[in-house]
């Protein structure tokens, strides 16, 4: 009987496997998604000489398209991008077909070597382009875009948002309660930045100053580079914040900060500042949250 019982298991095993076989061919959920960078990403552009050309306001959007959340491929458009100063007109345009396999719910990162430079309206291969050494990467959930590409072999692109955020070492978040970290806002219209210092305690001689939650220097001078911006300024009132969400801005006219001198180096994804106030300075770096990459190397640098 055990023996007939057994016998009977494996044919409906076998029929099992058998009716599997039958099914039609396993379809992947595809899903989409369209990130908008408009009023959020700038670029800034150099020359293989490593001379500054050109800085500008552009526009980007990425689509990706997901594959069951496992891969994805990525497209990314462009709108109103001049190279060059001297360029006549600004051009737009689409890089398509980068596939990836690095994301997740919250990140996407891609790279690729070479992509086609199309028509973002027609599709169509512009052929007076080339566009090499493509590196993306997007944080969906804080809103934090980086992209950089080289264009022709010549004028090297970094993209980034315009708010800037530190990293908080030894994690990835950008945020804490307690923890020191710095945001850059930078403004290339006016060529303008505020950088606000969250959880600061200055020391001056032998005293410490109470922490500070949340205090910004407003009205930086910005210097395009290579690697990003160069920030300065002398004889600036800072705010501290204080209120509800800390969202009231009260001017420190007894703080006043002279001799600010800082770097955001995009490419590197780390920062510098140095400043002095009521008799005593501040100096400090650290990571960028940017990108999960380094490597100026890569361009050469």
């Amino acid at each position: 009987m055990k023996k007939f019982l057994l016998s009977l298991a494996l044919v409906a095993l076998t029929l099992s496997f058998t009716s599997c076989g039958d099914d039609e061919p396993y379809v992947p959920k595809i899903t989409n998604e369209t990130v908008e960078g408009k009023d959020l990403i700038n670029s800034t552009v150099t020359l293989a000489s490593n001379s500054v050309t050109y800085i500008e306001t552009a526009n980007y959007t990425f689509n990706i398209e997901y594959r069951d959340m496992k891969e994805a491929t990525v497209k990314v458009v462009a709108n109103n991008v001049k190279f060059d100063s001297h360029m006549p007109y600004a051009v737009s345009f689409a890089m398509e077909g980068i596939k990836t396999n690095q994301l997740n719910d919250q990140y996407v990162r891609f790279i690729s070597s070479k992509v086609k430079f199309l028509n973002p309206s027609t599709g169509e291969e512009n052929t007076n382009y080339t566009l090499t050494d493509v590196v993306g990467f997007i944080d969906k959930v804080n809103k934090v875009f980086t992209l950089r590409y080289t264009v022709n072999n010549k004028w090297k692109v970094i993209v980034t948002s315009s708010t800037i955020r530190s990293r908080i070492a030894p994690g990835n978040d950008y945020t804490a309660p307690t923890d020191l970290y710095y945001i850059y806002k930078i403004d290339i219209a006016t060529m303008k930045a505020e950088v606000f210092l969250h959880n600061i305690q200055f020391k001056i001689g032998e005293a410490s100053s109470p922490v500070l939650k949340k205090i910004s220097i407003p009205d930086l001078d910005v210097t395009p580079t290579v690697y990003g911006f160069d920030l300065s300024g002398d004889n600036i009132v800072p705010f501290n914040f204080s209120g509800e969400n800390l969202g009231q801005a009260i001017p420190m006219p007894p703080m006043v900060v002279t001799n600010y001198s800082g770097k955001i180096d995009i490419l590197e994804g780390m920062h510098t500042i140095y400043f002095n106030s009521m008799g005593g300075e501040w100096d400090g770096f650290s990571g960028l949250y940017l990108w999960e990459w380094k490597g100026a190397s890569d361009w050469g640098f």
